[in-house]
């Protein structure tokens, strides 16, 4: 099965065209595969993206190094004290310091990206039970926290919010 190029599936989307078309269908079969595609490629991107921040941090040990660089001071100690003046084992110390480190966030997983997906499509003003214990189950995973599953709908329009935030945040970069 050849795919046609995207603009084809997204000028049929925008109309309406595969809302009314029989599923059935050679055409809808394409247009579903290519969706799956599409999907996919955006869920490796931004995995990828999260994996080059992630990797990326600015730890307090990692800014003293870079000034003791410039100012010269690094080149004075190892010249004095020797090749192991204790430095590395003080930057290790110092990037543990939590006030200068960032969370590092998760890579939401593929599964749950595709039932994110479907689930904002469309508005939802009232949740049920599995939808809430999914919502809370991947904002718990994706920012490594433990909150408990609520029944307050701006809380939960919240963590929405906030997962789709993070997927803007990483689709874009």
């Amino acid at each position: 099965m050849s795919l046609k190029k995207d603009s084809y599936y997204e000028e049929l989307e925008s109309k309406g065209y595969y809302n009314t078309i029989d599923k059935r269908s050679k055409d809808y079969r394409e247009y579903k595969q290519w969706k799956a595609n599409k999907i996919d490629v955006e869920y490796e991107e931004i995995k990828s993206n999260i994996e080059k921040n992630n990797s990326s941090r600015v730890g307090l040990g990692d800014v003293v190094e870079k000034i003791t660089e410039a100012t010269g001071i690094k080149k004075v100690v190892k010249s004095v004290v020797g090749e192991d003046c204790g430095c590395d084992e003080r930057k290790e110390n110092f990037n543990k310091i939590s006030l200068w480190r960032r969370r590092k966030v998760r890579c939401i997983s593929k599964e749950d990206y595709r039932w994110f997906k479907d689930f904002t499509k469309g508005r939802v003003t009232r949740y049920n039970a599995e939808q809430k214990r999914r919502l809370t189950s991947i904002y718990n995973h994706i920012f490594r926290t433990n909150k408990e599953v609520s029944s307050c709908p701006p809380c939960l329009n919240n963590l929405v919010k906030n997962i789709s935030d993070y997927i803007k945040v990483w689709d874009s970069k």
